[in-house]
């Protein structure tokens, strides 16, 4: 499974025509996504025939958030499950580098029936392997996305390993992945999904033959 991100409904359409198994819409790439305009929501969703997951990400500054933070946030989830968005991206701290409970909690409240993929926040924990353990306990987590704290998936790959050994849910990988370096990164991995972004891209612009390609490459 290919799951790839797009910004744009041109992008989604293009994607889904090119091979993608999942969108992961968002707003702002360069800053690491943050949550996109309910037009471009409504829009992806009404035109795609592929599951799109929704980042909710209020601002690029941190993945600490406060009061009108969480306001924000919920608020943008409630508009995803009456779109009938099938999957929300998010991702909380506290301060001290830990996942922040609390604020999962409401948005596990808030989300209905959507699948919730906790974001690369996970990345900046101190203990990645006692963060999932921590993940674990909360059975609506259904994805959890991770570069296993380092700049590549590739560089995080025994970290990954220790993440997903322990892991209750799907550790869907990401960072750096490309059709080159896919099947070093799958197989000693054991997974059948990957995250992707630049690396289907040339040029800014998604890559057909690159999409092709990845999927060649995770089948053999």
């Amino acid at each position: 499974m290919i799951e790839v991100i797009v910004t744009t409904l041109k992008e989604a359409k293009q994607a889904e025509r090119y091979g993608a198994d999942r969108l992961e819409l968002i707003a702002d790439m360069k800053a690491g996504g943050t949550t996109p305009s309910f037009g471009t929501i409504r829009n992806v969703i009404e035109q795609a025939s592929i599951p799109v997951h929704v980042m909710i990400r209020p601002h690029a500054d941190s993945f600490v958030y406060n009061e009108e933070d969480e306001e924000t946030l919920l608020a943008d989830i409630g508009l995803c499950r009456e779109l009938g968005v099938d999957g929300i991206v998010f991702g909380a701290l506290t301060p001290d580098r830990r996942i922040d409970e609390r604020l999962l909690g409401e948005v596990i409240k808030h989300k209905g029936d959507m699948a919730l993929t906790f974001h690369r926040a996970i990345d900046e924990t101190e203990d990645l392997v006692a963060s999932i353990r921590l993940l674990n306990e909360y059975p609506e987590v259904t994805h959890v996305l991770s570069s296993g704290g380092k700049k590549t998936a590739l560089e995080g790959l025994d970290v990954l390993r220790a993440m997903r050994e322990v892991a209750e849910m799907i550790v869907l990988p990401g960072a750096g992945i490309t059709p080159l370096n896919v099947e070093d990164l799958i197989r000693p991995l054991d997974v059948a999904s990957v995250h992707v972004g630049n690396g289907v891209r040339t040029d800014g612009l998604l890559d057909e033959s690159k999409i092709k390609d990845m999927h060649t490459r995770m089948k053999r």
